[in-house]
């Protein structure tokens, strides 16, 4: 008897000792590199990570594209901010970036009562940032300019009510003026042909082709506050609730205050507080990703796609291939 409970007692123990530390374990870095500044934004597309720094002592902040398979890393837009040491009352940094694999996209923003937004493009074999645009904002509103999640295919921008896809060898897929201004635009592989989905001011939700062909529109009236598309469809949050695939359609309840990241592997990912969590859509399932320690108002620097998961914490930007595990 003493015998086979101490044999029960090693087992347990065992198993506790194989056992994650902690719920935050559950996605743990593959590879990790750590910058000379916090890191203000970050994207993912396949294999590649694109990522803002901040200002250091050489620069007002440039963007960052980290090749995970190959190790590669390339700077670009050290000259894009100017005048940072002027300290704008406006505000300064890059908010905004995309990439779809070797081509990459930031917003540069800097101002007092009016900001100016600039939107910039480069690769590795041509690292000389190209201006594609230049918008001006009263400062606290809305950006001009929105750059959307990227994919292999390229990555879709917006000035007020004009959506422009290019393609990661830098050719105009397409173009597609919308009956508003659009506020948010992703990327995704949607039922048939639907490729980017783009929310517009009046609550309105836009469905495009490959092509730029207006495949759907959806009401769903003020307050959409996230936009994701997968094979399900469309998905939409107003308020705490995502609605699946069309206004009528399924809707996941996500906690108070919760806001959906993105969706893959028939989940919701999704932010609370710090927190990154997952949100399975048949089983209701929950799981935590990652903690992530940021400020109530700042973005969540957290992004997946079918390839694997980026995120930043201060100024270290980690990468996992692989499922959401």
């Amino acid at each position: 008897m003493i015998r086979s409970m101490r044999r029960l007692l090693i087992a347990l123990l065992a198993v506790a000792l194989a056992a994650p530390a902690s719920p935050a374990a559950l996605l743990t870095p593959g590879r990790t590199l750590t910058n000379a500044a916090p890191v203000s934004a970050l994207a993912v597309t396949s294999r590649s990570v694109v990522f803002a720094v901040g200002r250091t002592k050489r620069d007002c902040g440039s963007v960052r594209l980290w090749d995970t398979v190959s190790r590669g890393l390339w700077t670009f837009g050290t000259r894009t901010i100017l005048a940072c040491e002027q300290g704008p009352s406006g505000g300064f940094g890059i908010a905004q970036v995309g990439t779809s694999g070797r081509r990459v996209f930031w917003v540069t923003n800097i101002g007092g009562n009016i900001t100016d937004y600039q939107l910039w493009t480069a690769t590795p074999s041509r690292p000389s940032p190209r201006r594609l645009a230049f918008e001006s904002a009263e400062t606290g509103d809305p950006p001009p300019i929105v750059v959307g999640s990227g994919s292999r295919e390229g990555v879709p921008y917006a000035i007020d009510r004009t959506v422009t896809f290019v393609s990661d060898a830098g050719a105009r897929v397409f173009r597609t003026t919308l009956d508003g201004p659009v506020r948010l635009l992703t990327t995704g592989t949607g039922p048939g042909d639907a490729r980017v989905l783009a929310a517009l001011t009046d609550g309105s939700v836009v469905t495009l082709s490959r092509t730029g062909a207006v495949l759907r529109t959806d009401e769903y009236g003020t307050g959409v506050r996230a936009i994701a598309l997968g094979l399900v469809g469309p998905l939409v949050q107003v308020g705490n609730a995502v609605t699946i695939g069309r206004p009528t359609g399924a809707k996941i309840t996500l906690p108070a205050g919760a806001l959906m990241l993105d969706y893959r592997q028939r989940a919701i990912v999704y932010r609370q507080g710090t927190q990154v969590r997952k949100r399975h859509i048949a089983t209701g399932a929950d799981m935590l990703l990652q903690v992530i320690p940021i400020k109530p108002y700042e973005p969540m620097l957290f992004s997946t796609d079918s390839w694997g998961a980026a995120w930043a914490k201060g100024a270290a930007v980690s990468w996992r291939s692989g499922p959401l595990a």
